[in-house]
C-alpha cells in the first residue's frame, strides 16, 4: 500500500511539475472538438480527476477535511465531462490555469458534500 501511495503521489505532484501542464482552456478546447482521439481526451482526463478526487476523498483524507466532492451515485461520465464544460465557459477568467485545478473546480461547484452540524462542530455526511 506505501508503494502505492507513493506512486499515486508521484503521478499526482512530482510528474506534473516536470510537464508542462494542460490549461482550462486548451481542455475545453479539446472537450469541443467531436473527433474521436480529441474526445476521448477528454473523457479519460476528466473521469480520472474525478476518479482521483473520490479515492482521495475515500481512501487517504478519511477526516473529509480536504476534498469537498461528493458525487451522486448515479452520475454519468457525460455530467461530468458536461459540468466542466459548462464551467470553463462560465469561467474565461481562468483559462490559462491548470485544467486539473479548473476540473476539480467544476466539481466542487454542483457537488460540494453537505454540511451537517454536530456537537459544535460542523462535519461531512
Amino acid at each position: 500500500m506505501k508503494k502505492f501511495l507513493f506512486l499515486l503521489i508521484n503521478c499526482l505532484v512530482i510528474t506534473p511539475l516536470l510537464a508542462k501542464s494542460i490549461t482550462n482552456q486548451e481542455l475545453l478546447k479539446t472537450c469541443k472538438d467531436s473527433s474521436p482521439a480529441a474526445q476521448n481526451f477528454c473523457y479519460g482526463f476528466i473521469i480520472s480527476a474525478a476518479n482521483a478526487a473520490q479515492f482521495y476523498r475515500n481512501i487517504v483524507d478519511i477526516e473529509h477535511e480536504f476534498v469537498n466532492i461528493c458525487f451522486p451515485e448515479d452520475i454519468s461520465n457525460k455530467e461530468i465531462v458536461d459540468l466542466f464544460i459548462a464551467w470553463a465557459e462560465k469561467n474565461p477568467s481562468v483559462a490559462n490555469a491548470t485544467a486539473f485545478v479548473g476540473v476539480s473546480s467544476s466539481f466542487s461547484t454542483q457537488y460540494s458534500c453537505p454540511q451537517k452540524q454536530k456537537a459544535g462542530k460542523i462535519s461531512d455526511t
